[in-house]
């Protein structure tokens, strides 16, 4: 749908175009992933050579290091794995009741524990995630034990990747912290540590970056800053929105994956923002009456 109705261009041609404030092509889209999972190679990278696209892996290093799975892989695959039917947890001072005793249930619980998890500075996060697993009565598990398709790519996929002029490969930090919850100096060796370990792979200075969780609060000014100091020269957020002529570059919004073509069809026709520009004006109207 996206090669046959839309043109598909890179993340580098649109911030080169909104740089030098030429125009885009008519219906440009632009594909972004993030983390960097074996599944961006596996599934999406022969999807987009067949129909001849274009996107944006942004990577975490330490990831494709194997140095550290994500911290809320740890604790999916602990609720997962825990044996107990319910856990009565304390994290910001409040009291969650965890149910484990079906997918449905370990499901609903991991969406109470993730917003508390993020809202910790991350030098406290791993600890927590530790103590949880502990309660819990699991070890800390092994990239083995994920999912095949939620495994850290190679650096000789990213790099198959990045030579086929399919893909670009930007930052993603080096361990996928919440960079607002770090001090200066851990988000500067995040984002530096990051760009380095991409050129030491790749060969190539990543220009690119995007925001680990990537809502309003989870950069701030200084964030933008490093990442300026860093050398990228455009950065994404989740803020969902279209990319308008004056964004700033470094707050760059996205769409986040439709669920199906009907979803992806009206994210990048428009009609998505038409109906909230309408409910905006309804609500508006009816608070003046």
């Amino acid at each position: 749908m996206l090669a046959k109705d839309y043109q598909v261009i890179s993340l580098s041609a649109l911030v080169e175009a909104r740089t030098k404030g030429e125009s885009l092509p008519d219906n440009a889209v632009v594909i972004t992933f993030d983390d960097g999972y074996a599944s961006n190679y596996e599934l999406a990278f022969p999807v987009l050579k067949e129909f001849g696209l274009h996107a944006t892996i942004f990577v975490t290093t330490g990831f494709l290091d194997r140095e550290e799975m994500f911290w809320f892989q740890r604790i999916d695959l602990a609720l997962g794995r825990a044996k107990k039917e319910l856990l009565d947890w304390k994290i910001n001072g409040k009291k969650l009741r965890l149910y484990l005793g079906t997918y449905t249930l370990r499901q609903q619980s991991l969406t109470l524990l993730l917003p508390e998890l993020k809202e910790l500075p991350d030098a406290d996060l791993l600890g927590e995630v530790a103590r949880l697993e502990a309660a819990l009565g699991v070890d800390e598990p092994g990239f083995d034990d994920l999912p095949a398709a939620m495994r850290p790519m190679t650096w000789e996929m990213a790099c198959e990747m990045s030579f086929s002029g399919h893909v670009d490969i930007g930052g993603h930090t080096h361990t996928h912290p919440i960079l607002s919850r770090c001090d200066t100096m851990a988000m500067r060796a995040e984002i530096a540590t990051c760009r380095d370990r991409i050129h030491a792979e790749t060969g190539e200075l990543p220009t690119l970056f995007a925001y680990p969780n990537g809502s309003s609060d989870d950069f701030t000014r200084e964030t933008l800053m490093l990442v300026r100091e860093a050398g990228f020269k455009a950065a994404c957020t989740t803020i969902t929105g279209r990319v308008p002529d004056n964004v700033p570059m470094l707050q760059l919004p996205r769409y986040g994956s439709p669920e199906s073509v009907w979803d992806a069809k009206a994210t990048v026709s428009g009609a998505f923002e038409t109906l909230k520009d309408w409910r905006q004006r309804y609500q508006k109207a009816r608070a003046m009456l």
